[in-house]
C-alpha cells in the first residue's frame, strides 16, 4: 500500500507534514521526529501537532536526514514548538551546516518557497533563525536512542545523494526512513523518479544495496509518502534495479555523444517531469543532474 497523505500508521508512528514534505513522529515514552522538511510545512504541522495533543516535553529529538535546504528548513519551527529538542545528524551534516554560506542559502530557499506559495505570513522567517538549521548531536553508523516502551531508534549512514544522508530504523516496527537514498514514487507506487545521486553515484548504489538488507514493512520517504507491507521491500528492490539500469543508459548515451551538457539537459528534462516538487526548478534540476552525471562518467 502507498500511503500518500499524512495519517496514523500504527500506535508508534504518525506520518505528518504533506505529500511533498514528509515528517514522522515516533513515540515511546519519549518521542522523536524524523525529517526536517521546509518551513512552508509549518501550518500543516501546527494543525497536526495540535490534533495529536502531545506534551512538548516528550519530543526529545528531531532527525535531520541530510543537510539540503528541503530537509532542514522546518527545524526553526520544531525548535520553537518543542523547546529543548535535540537535532540529530551525521558529522558531515554538522560540518556542512557550520558554514554560514550554506545556512544563508538554505534559509533563502525556504523563505522564497514559502513566499511563492503564499504562506510567507504563516511561517517563521528562516533567515532570522538560520542558526537553528544546525545539528546539535552527531549520530554515526549504528548509534541509537531509546525512546522507552520497547521503541529503539537506530541510525545508519547512507551517503550518495549527499555526503551526509542518514537512514533511521525502528526495529520494533520494521520501519525504515531512508532519507533520499532511493528514488521516490511518482504517479504509482512502482512508478519511480530518476535516481538523485549528485554527491557520489557509487556510494548511492552501495547505500541502496545496504538498505535492501533491512527487514522492512514500513518505508517512510522524505518525499511522497509511505510504502507499507510487501510494497515497502519491493520498492527498495525496484529502486536499486532502476538505479543500475539508469547508470547503464546514461553511460551509453554519454559514450555516444561525448558531451556532458547535452546528456545532462536530456536527463534533467526527463527528471523534471517525474520529480513533482514545486521548489525544484528547471535550472536547479540541471545543476543537480549535471553533477550526478559528471560523477558517473568521470567527465
Amino acid at each position: 500500500m502507498w500511503l500518500k497523505e499524512p495519517a496514523r500508521i500504527n500506535s508508534t508512528i504518525d506520518f505528518l507534514g504533506t505529500h511533498e514534505l514528509c515528517f514522522y513522529l515516533v513515540r515511546g515514552d519519549d518521542a522523536l521526529i524524523v525529517g526536517g522538511g521546509m518551513i512552508h510545512a509549518m501550518p500543516a504541522l501546527d494543525a497536526q501537532f495540535d490534533a495529536l495533543d502531545i506534551e512538548p516535553s516528550r519530543v526529545k529529538y528531531a532527525v535531520m536526514t541530510h543537510s539540503h535546504f528541503d530537509h532542514c528548513g522546518a527545524m526553526p519551527y520544531l525548535r520553537q514548538r518543542f523547546p529543548g529538542i535535540q537535532v540529530l545528524g551525521t558529522a558531515a551534516a554538522r560540518d556542512v551546516l557550520a558554514k554560514q554560506k550554506v545556512l544563508d542559502y538554505n534559509a533563502k530557499m525556504n523563505d522564497l518557497a514559502a513566499q511563492q506559495l503564499g504562506l510567507g505570513n504563516a511561517c517563521l522567517c528562516v533567515a532570522e533563525r538560520a542558526a537553528d538549521l544546525g545539528v546539535d548531536r552527531v549520530v554515526g553508523d549504528g548509534d541509537a536512542v531509546d525512546l522507552g516502551k520497547g521503541v529503539r531508534v537506530e541510525f545508519y549512514e547512507v551517503p550518495g545523494h549527499s555526503k551526509c544522508c542518514v537512514a533511521t530504523y525502528v526495529p520494533s516496527c520494521k520501519a525504515l526512513f531512508p532519507s533520499d537514498t532511493t528514488p521516490h514514487p511518482v504517479t504509482d507506487w512502482c512508478d519511480l523518479a530518476l535516481p538523485s545521486a549528485q554527491y557520489d553515484f557509487e556510494s548511492y548504489v552501495k547505500s541502496l544495496q545496504r538498505l535492501n538488507e533491512f527487514d522492512v514493512e514500513i518505508l517512510g520517504l522524505d518525499h511522497h509518502g509511505v510504502l507499507i507491507g510487501e510494497q515497502a521491500s519491493q520498492f527498495l528492490r525496484k529502486g536499486l534495479e532502476r538505479t543500475l539500469a539508469f547508470r547503464e543508459r546514461v553511460v551509453a548515451r554519454y559514450a555516444e555523444v561525448k558531451d556532458l551538457d547535452t546528456v545532462s539537459r536530456e536527463v534533467a528534462a526527463e527528471a523534471l517531469t517525474k520529480v513533482q516538487l514545486p521548489f525544484i526548478t528547471g535550472d536547479l534540476m540541471f545543476i543537480i543532474t549535471r553533477a550526478m552525471i559528471k560523477n558517473m562518467v568521470g567527465a
